[in-house]
């Protein structure tokens, strides 16, 4: 190809070949590329490496008073046929539609050769080659490949070369391949270079004189030439794995106190030799400080008002609710949106109050002398008149100017070498992760009607946080709204005609109470940013209410598909809770629901007794309190004698429960030794969804910094479950604590001496997720946070290992079926390959097959699992990995889904993988017992590919 060619919008046409100066001929409509054989290329070309799949698509203003627009760009390296389209929008002349033109790209002679996007170390890759001749001479070519290190040619070791030489007929193409194999990790570049002779007499009797890679001396000029490169990616083998670390940093973090709309004054300690301080205010109005000298109201307190009369007036009053003694207009001194800073005084009997964090007399708002100075020992924070408030005061005792922890990060024995990779993240925004993996929030399939929720559910909540905290964008906004919709749209393929929900909709018996409760809260929670068709959500709640049983309880109908998945909902209880928490969040529309929500309201009070696992008091607790239930502070309290205080961080665990076994739930590695249960992030995201709940930012904090801790490098957790509830109660947490700013340094340096990092986060990016990558592995890390405000700190380190488990849960057996052992007949060895006139071929320094022609290759493979242990397994989920270069027979899989001994209930390709989705498992012995053929996971899927 020509490096640049100028483009101009008419319909005429012309030639475009690479072998000379382009040449135009009338056409309309189209440019077409020729070349006369009598041209002689140049004895070296550049190399072909630019083949893109669309190649212009570009927007001009067209200014030029004649409504032309040259534009130059270059053509891409495709021999193929480029389709163009214009469109123009005009003021004067509205939309115009010009005709397509045709552009052809084109050499008379080209070697054309496909690469896959990508393979995995240690395969064989059979690629095929065409060399295609449209002189109108017969020509020898000479074919040349060329493969880096780390890429061999199959039965030719050590080689970094291969020749082929062949014949073509003129207006023809000749076939051939080469089997590679790939051992180094990476980008790999593979060359191929054709030079062309004329020889008439190889094409009529098959003789050719032999022209091996020694013979430098051949002075015969080509009559054609090509140069190609194409890339490969280089995958590691083995079976992925991932751990990660994850941190909520507070440096410098400040004594927090949350007041309820209720005036009554909060009380702590003043700090020693401290005769003013500075806090950050959060609140709608009436933001009150006691200044006094016990830790009650006392005679001689003063009162400091900031906001009062609906945020519009501050002053100073020498005890509670006194007349004012100084006082000034403020309006909108206050703001819900965000902390806003102010400083006190008292020393002397000067009692000052001022704008911003320093003292300085142009921000002082009032002041008043008192006549005898005040001994403060105790200052108090209210708020009321309607309003709630966050206060933020000194450093806490014991507290840091920095924040810092060590991390060591390795991969186990025998992983995969060179699979190792780590990289490092920081984010000012404890939703920052989920933002930016919004599409992928878990490294799981999305194949049934709970699963695909994790595509609908946390776009709701990063909706309502952004736009509480007033950063949603209309391109966050345009994307968020578009995931939903298609949740939305997808999770209604799932319903049963009775408005249930199951995991296979109409596939399965009857719906879920749990998975239609998860449906209708989500949808429910939907309806600010998208429409939802009110039909379905009274479909669903009609549904849930007449399950309803005789003492308020709701049942657990349907067949439960993942009892780990769905975490503590095993008892009455907490599935009662469940259900009611969608019910309130939807919201009761008629006197039957509202009489539904009040038995079940009773049932959880008569059973918060029996309620010991601390799954089902979290979820009661966190109900009763929505419920506003006299029983509420009980369960509360309850909840909190079963939290786990350790570093700093607060949660509950399943330890905590004697009955409760441990192994019916779904558990995770987060870090290298670290096992982490779903259902413990579960109901610590319902503790913290209470605490939410009731204001107490103070009490929240703990819960957040573990939290942060378990989740994945995608910003979502183990499950579909545990994510959704987790990323609802971060959210509602970052709603309320949002400051508005952030001023930190965050450094990193490895053990190794080989890595150093910066991050610095201010309000500009606070949501911007930067990382850096960790060079090596293994190291330690020393991260340190210095500055105002929190941070979210992840560490991902990836890796692969040969075996992934060392007591699997199943039992996989694959075999492959090849053309042969199907009983196709072998293809015809290459000395009895004829050329396109009936003649031999010349011998070439490749294999004796290395000239066969084009055909399908297809194989089949069988793969049986059954179950290992007692019982059944939960839903299971097969995946069979593709082999490179090789699709999916479509046919084949369908036929899967109308075997009855198979069971399988649906299947997907993804990428490189095909997944089969099962209801159960059983082992051999059950499935023998019911008269079954083998438990099968998928047989005779058939994997089609053109590797010849």
């Amino acid at each position: 190809m020509t490096d640049r060619v100028s483009l101009n919008h008419r319909q005429d046409g012309g030639l475009y070949t690479d072998e000379g100066a382009p040449a135009f001929q009338p056409q309309t409509g189209s440019l077409v590329a020729a070349v006369s054989s009598k041209h002689r290329p140049r004895a070296e070309r550049r190399i072909r490496t630019f083949f893109p799949e669309t190649w212009i698509w570009r927007c001009l203003n067209i200014s030029d008073p004649s409504g032309e627009e040259t534009l130059r760009v270059q053509v891409p390296d495709s021999v193929t046929s480029w389709v163009g389209e214009a469109v123009a929008l005009s003021t004067s002349r509205g939309l115009g539609v010009a005709k397509p033109a045709l552009l052809k790209t084109f050499k008379p002679l080209f070697v054309d050769f496909m690469l896959p996007p990508l393979v995995v170390r240690g395969e064989q890759v059979k690629v095929p080659l065409s060399i295609h001749n449209y002189m109108d001479v017969c020509t020898e070519v000479d074919l040349r490949l060329s493969a880096p290190k780390g890429v061999q040619f199959v039965g030719h070791p050590g080689r970094r070369h291969l020749t082929k030489k062949t014949c073509v007929a003129p207006g023809e193409a000749e076939p051939t391949w080469v089997v590679l194999s790939f051992s180094d990790l990476g980008l790999s570049n593979i060359t191929a270079k054709a030079l062309a002779y004329g020889d008439t007499s190889c094409c009529r009797d098959g003789r050719s004189s032999r022209h091996t890679e020694e013979q430098h001396g051949d002075r015969r000029v080509p009559m054609g030439t090509d140069h190609v490169r194409r890339s490969v990616m280089v995958e590691p083998e083995g079976v992925p794995r991932a751990y990660t670390y994850s941190t909520f940093f507070c440096p410098n973090e400040r004594v927090h106190i949350s007041t309820p709309n209720k005036y009554e004054f909060q009380y702590v300690q003043r700090p020693l030799r401290l005769t003013r301080f500075d806090v950050a205010v959060r609140a709608h109005n009436d933001a009150r400080v006691a200044l006094s000298s016990g830790p009650q109201d006392t005679a001689g307190m003063v009162e400091i008002v900031l906001g009062g009369h609906q945020n519009t007036r501050s002053w100073i009053s020498t005890s509670k609710m006194g007349r004012p003694v100084a006082g000034v207009h403020t309006a909108r001194i206050l703001s819900w949106d965000e902390f806003r800073a102010f400083w006190i005084s008292w020393q002397g009997g000067l009692i000052q109050v001022g704008r911003g964090p320093e003292p300085s007399n142009e921000s002082v708002i009032m002041a008043w002398t008192l006549q005898q100075p005040l001994e403060v020992q105790f200052i108090g924070f209210s708020t009321g008149w309607g309003s709630m408030g966050e206060f933020r005061l000194w450093r806490k005792m014991g507290a840091d100017e920095s924040d810092s922890e060590a991390f060591t990060l390795g991969v186990p024995h025998g992983a995969v070498p060179g699979s190792e990779r780590a990289a490092a993240s920081v984010i000012g925004d404890v939703m920052g992760p989920t933002l930016s993996h919004l599409s992928n929030l878990l490294r799981l399939p999305f194949g049934c009607g709970e699963q695909n929720m994790i595509h609908f559910a946390p776009n709701v909540f990063v909706l309502k946080y952004l736009q509480k905290t007033r950063q949603l964008s209309p391109e966050v906004e345009r994307e968020t709204t578009d995931y939903l919709v298609q949740g939305y749209q997808r999770q209604l393929t799932y319903k049963h005609q009775d408005g249930s929900y199951s995991a296979f909709g109409e596939r399965d018996a009857s719906g879920s109470m749990w998975l239609t409760a998860f449906v209708l809260k989500s949808f429910a929670q939907a309806r600010s940013f998208i429409f939802v068709d009110p039909r379905e959500l009274a479909a669903a709640k009609a549904w849930i209410v007449g399950q309803q049983q005789v003492d308020g309880a709701f049942p657990a109908v349907g067949r439960i598909l993942n009892k780990d998945i769905q975490g503590g909902i095993r008892g009455a209880v907490p599935l009662t809770a469940y259900v009611v928490a969608a019910l309130l969040e939807t919201g009761a529309a008629s006197e039957e629901e509202r009489g539904a929500i009040d038995k079940a309201r009773r049932f959880l009070e008569s059973g918060m007794a029996l309620a010991s696992d601390p799954y089902s008091c979290a979820l009661t607790a966190y109900v009763l309190t929505l419920l506003h239930s006299p029983a509420a502070p009980e369960a509360r309290r309850k909840l909190r004698s079963l939290a786990i205080l350790r570093d700093g961080v607060t949660h509950w665990s399943l330890k905590s429960s004697r009955d409760m076994d441990k192994g019916t739930f779904l558990s995770f590695r987060d870090r290298a030794s670290q096992l982490v249960v779903s259902a413990e992030v579960e109901m610590t995201a319902y503790a913290l969804l209470t605490y939410t709940l009731l204001g107490d930012v103070a009490a929240a904090l703990p819960v957040v910094k573990w939290l942060s801790q378990q989740r994945n490098a995608l910003g979502g957790f183990s499950s579909t479950q545990d994510t959704c509830v987790a990323l609802q109660a971060l959210a509602e947490y970052a709603i309320l604590s949002y400051a508005g700013s952030i001023n930190l340094t965050v450094s990193l340096a490895s053990t190794n001496l080989d890595y150093q990092e910066t991050f610095e986060l201010h309000r500009a990016n606070q949501r911007v997720l930067q990382t850096a990558a960790i060079p090596s592995l293994p190291t330690g890390l020393f991260v340190s946070a210095k500055g105002d405000g929190c941070c979210l700190m992840q560490i991902d380190v990836t890796y692969n290992i040969p075996d992934p488990v060392a007591k699997p849960a199943f039992q996989l057996l694959v075999s492959l079926q090849e053309p042969e052992a199907q009983g196709h007949p072998p293809p015809a060895p290459a000395s009895s390959a004829k050329g396109p006139r009936g003649d031999r071929r010349p011998a070439d320094d490749d294999d004796p097959a290395a000239h066969l022609h084009h055909q399908e290759y297809k194989v089949t493979l069988e793969v049986c699992t059954r179950w290992l242990h007692a019982g059944s397994s939960n839903m299971a989920v097969l995946e069979v990995p593709l082999l490179s270069g090789f699709r999916a027979d479509v046919a084949s899989l369908e036929q899967l889904l109308l075997d009855r001994h198979v069971e399988v209930k649906r299947y997907e390709l993804a990428g490189r993988r095909a997944l089969f989705y099962f209801d159960e498992v059983l082992p051999a012995g059950a499935v023998e017992a019911a008269s079954r053929s083998p438990s099968w996971g998928a047989r005779g899927v058939a994997w089609r590919g053109f590797l010849a």
